[in-house]
């Protein structure tokens, strides 16, 4: 029988000491994946935030990417991220948000080919074994820089819009909302408390 490819492209935001909030996304996807990033690369250049991270794009401009994002569908519920309070061993979130994301896209005869961003070989070893102990059926887990993949880059805009609307921004929370709603972004943990403001 042969196997379904599902593609895992996996990035985090939290590490920083000034964050009380550990965040991790998952893109999962079984879609023809050069077509994903055709699509990926077009919203970059329509929003404006080119290959940029959240942090280094202007504000105006990762929400328009988000909000393009959303309206195209481009990846049809196969978003997934985790929240979780720090301080709390890195290695753990990973595995968790990995695991459940691929569980929940509910196929049954897979192999799993993940991607995480800037992972050293150790690391990537250390999460292919927590896998495997946890029945999760991989082909390989490796590193790979932001810079060369948009799936990756997608993982870290929907971080970092989950760790805004964690701290109460308010677009943030709105968008993240609305994605929550139409299931285009799904919570594999307890959905953050948000900060409140004064």
């Amino acid at each position: 029988m042969n196997k379904e490819k599902l593609y895992c492209y996996v990035d985090e935001t939290g590490q920083d000491v000034a964050s009380r909030l550990f965040v991790v996304v998952a893109v999962v996807s079984a879609d023809e994946q050069g077509g994903l990033r055709q699509a990926l690369t077009e919203i970059e250049e329509a929003a404006g935030t080119g290959r940029r991270k959240w942090h280094k794009s202007r504000p105006e401009r990762r929400l328009c990417y988000l909000g393009l994002v959303l309206e195209k569908n481009v990846v049809p519920g196969g978003v997934f991220f985790g929240a979780y309070p720090k301080p709390l061993p890195y290695f753990f979130p990973f595995v968790e948000v990995i695991e459940r994301a691929i569980k929940m896209m509910g196929r049954k005869h897979y192999t799993a080919r993940i991607l995480i961003d800037g992972i050293d070989r150790q690391k990537a070893r250390e999460i292919t074994n927590a896998l495997r102990l946890r029945d999760v059926c991989l082909e390989t887990v490796k590193g790979r820089r932001d810079e060369s993949e948009p799936l990756i880059r997608l993982a870290d805009m929907w971080a970092g819009c989950v760790r805004a609307a964690a701290l109460g921004s308010r677009e943030e929370e709105e968008l993240l909302d609305r994605a929550l709603r139409l299931q285009r972004v799904q919570c594999v943990t307890e959905l953050p408390q948000k900060r409140k403001t004064p």
